[in-house]
């Protein structure tokens, strides 16, 4: 599944890969340089602090600087995606809209509570966990230091009711499924613990116990970067993701339902019910076969009960899950023909440009009496598509060139060509990030 990718240590982070990231400008337009000699280091850890006016995230005992651009381009959050008034993507967090990260904005300004479609769920009613740790994000504000920490209880307090909220409402669709020993597991209980016994009789609310969280992960990985009066910074260059957890759930679909104007649409596998991502920071994909995007309502309209199904997202406990990215064996033939680099043992492309290797697999649907080629630089060969054997039109065909000419190659192509050899699609594939 292409989840964000993580950083494993500083030493992954060598010299030779980071030295072409020389300048950064900060959002008050302050100038920066690399530090000489280079110093790297890398961070992936729960979140302590953010500072909104420094564009700062303080995590691993480290203090991480968002710039507005590296090397004259952009800079953004990876893992972030702000949903604007009208569903859509209106693009990653940045340091120009960096206030978006804080719990504050999630839980209020951001707050996106129309439905993804007639006939969908609302499509984000607010974050279920906050960017820090309960603990933390349960206290005033504090003095650290010099600073002061961005700790507003009275926001973590309707985080945790939008929790029960939700979960609440979820339950009612998948009760039969469940059962309502769910309702206690989620920390519904009354005052000695004990969970109910009848969903339409439910203990005080002081007595219910929210699940603790840790803060949200920042990975980040890049050097020292120095202003003209010689002030450090920790500038990430490789790696630079926000996350509140990365959670994976995977195995049949035991119940569907879709929501309403106040409930998500959700899905259960095993004791997990799975709803979409209701976190305005955050992104909620749905990939079918060959990686193709599938909208929201097609997802639900077509999931039947049985699907094998993988999610990643953030968990509240154990039992409640926001997806995030969401990959599943359905496709909307409406798409068209769609063809795949498809990723492999975390890697979709290997490439070796001094041995002339290049290797990499995919999939495309739907392909019946198609027949396609790879074109690498000038070299342009024909590739076997072997028929999936389980759902029609699907096949899987791999690419294996050694020994050519990769020089100033940074794009391949796949090109399907129907039984008149006219070409009916070409589609072109990145491989800059995997360049050896």
């Amino acid at each position: 599944m292409q989840f964000i990718r993580s950083v494993a240590g500083a030493a992954a982070l060598s010299a030779a890969a980071i030295a072409c990231a020389q300048s950064a400008v900060l959002h008050d337009g302050t100038v920066l340089i690399q530090k000489v000699p280079l110093e790297v280091f890398a961070t992936e850890g729960p979140i302590w602090d953010i500072d909104i006016e420094k564009r700062q995230v303080r995590v691993t005992g480290r203090v991480v600087t968002i710039p507005a651009t590296l090397n004259g381009v952009e800079f953004s959050l990876d893992g972030t995606d702000v949903v604007g008034p009208d569903g859509h993507s209106i693009g990653p967090i940045t340091a120009a809209n960096f206030d978006r990260l804080a719990d504050v904005r999630a839980a209020v300004k951001d707050v996106v509570p129309d439905t993804a479609c007639p006939d969908c769920g609302i499509l984000r009613f607010g974050p279920i966990r906050s960017l820090f740790s309960t603990t933390e994000a349960r206290t005033g504000a504090l003095v650290d230091g010099q600073d002061e920490l961005d700790r507003v209880p009275e926001i973590q307090r309707m985080i945790e009711d939008n929790y029960f909220f939700l979960a609440r409402n979820i339950y009612v669709n998948h009760a039969a499924t469940l059962g309502v020993e769910w309702l206690g597991r989620i920390g519904i209980r009354d005052q000695s613990g004990a969970y109910p016994t009848n969903p339409n009789q439910l203990p005080n609310r002081r007595y219910w116990k929210y699940p603790g969280t840790a803060g949200g992960t920042l990975k980040s990985g890049g050097s020292v970067y120095i202003d003209a009066q010689g002030n450090e910074y920790l500038i990430p260059e490789l790696e630079k993701a926000v996350e509140l957890s990365e959670n994976v759930v995977i195995g049949p679909v035991r119940s569907v339902s879709i929501g309403n104007f106040n409930t998500p649409d959700s899905f259960v596998v095993g004791d997990v019910v799975v709803m979409m991502n209701q976190d305005p920071r955050f992104g909620a994909h749905i990939m079918g076969l060959a990686g193709a995007s599938l909208s929201r309502e097609f997802f639900f309209a077509n999931l039947p009960v049985g699907s094998e199904i993988a999610v990643g997202g953030h968990m509240v406990g154990e039992h409640l899950q926001m997806a995030q990215e969401i990959e599943v064996g359905i496709y909307d033939y409406s798409l068209g023909l769609t063809i795949s680099a498809a990723v492999g043992n975390g890697q979709r492309f290997r490439v070796d440009i001094a041995r002339g290797d290049i290797s990499w697999r995919g999939n495309a649907i739907p392909a019946d009496g198609l027949t396609f080629t790879a074109r690498v630089g000038t070299v342009e060969v024909p590739v076997d598509a072997i028929p999936d054997g389980v759902i029609a039109g699907l096949v899987h065909y791999g690419v294996d060139l050694r020994g050519i000419d990769l020089i100033g190659v940074t794009e391949v192509f796949m090109i399907a060509r129907d039984e008149k050899g006219v070409v009916v699609k070409e589609q072109a594939f990145d491989i800059t990030p995997y360049i050896q």
